[in-house]
C-alpha cells in the first residue's frame, strides 16, 4: 500500500485520464488555511480547518504522484459559498465540469443548494 499527497484529497476529488494530452487531470476542493485554529475561523466556514470548499482548481500530472497546479476553475465568494465534489467530462478541446455548489443563501458551505456547470475551452492550454 502507498499513501501519496493528493491535491484537494482532503474531500473528494474527480481524477480523468486525457489520451489527446497523455495526462491525468485532478478536479478538487483547494485548501488555503488547513493550519489555522479551528476558533480562528470565520463562522461562514463548515467543519475543520482542512474542510475549505469554496476554490475549485485543476490540476495535471503524467503520473499521478507529481502534480501541477493548471488554474482556479471557480470560486465562491465567501466560505460559505462552496464549489466541491465536482465531476468533470471531455468534450473535444473542452473539459465540462459539474458541481455541488452553493450560494449566499445556501444552509452551509457543505449543504449547498446549486449544482453549477463550468466548461474550460481548449483546456489543454493550461499544461506547461
Amino acid at each position: 500500500m502507498l499513501y501519496a499527497p493528493c491535491p484537494g484529497g482532503h474531500l473528494r476529488f474527480d481524477v480523468l485520464w486525457d489520451e489527446a494530452s497523455r495526462l491525468f487531470l485532478l478536479l478538487g476542493s483547494q485548501s488555503t488555511d488547513s493550519m489555522t485554529r479551528p476558533d480562528r475561523l470565520s463562522p461562514a466556514r463548515w467543519g475543520t480547518p482542512d474542510n475549505e470548499r469554496h476554490r475549485l482548481v485543476l490540476h495535471f500530472s503524467k503520473n499521478m504522484i507529481d502534480w501541477c497546479f493548471a488554474g482556479l476553475v471557480s470560486a465562491g465568494a465567501t466560505p460559505k459559498e462552496s464549489r466541491h465534489y465536482a465531476a468533470m467530462c471531455v468534450d473535444g478541446d473542452d473539459l465540462c465540469i459539474v458541481s455541488r455548489s452553493g450560494d449566499a443563501e445556501a444552509h452551509s458551505a457543505h449543504n449547498g443548494n446549486l449544482i453549477t456547470f463550468h466548461r474550460i475551452t481548449d483546456f489543454r492550454r493550461l499544461v506547461y
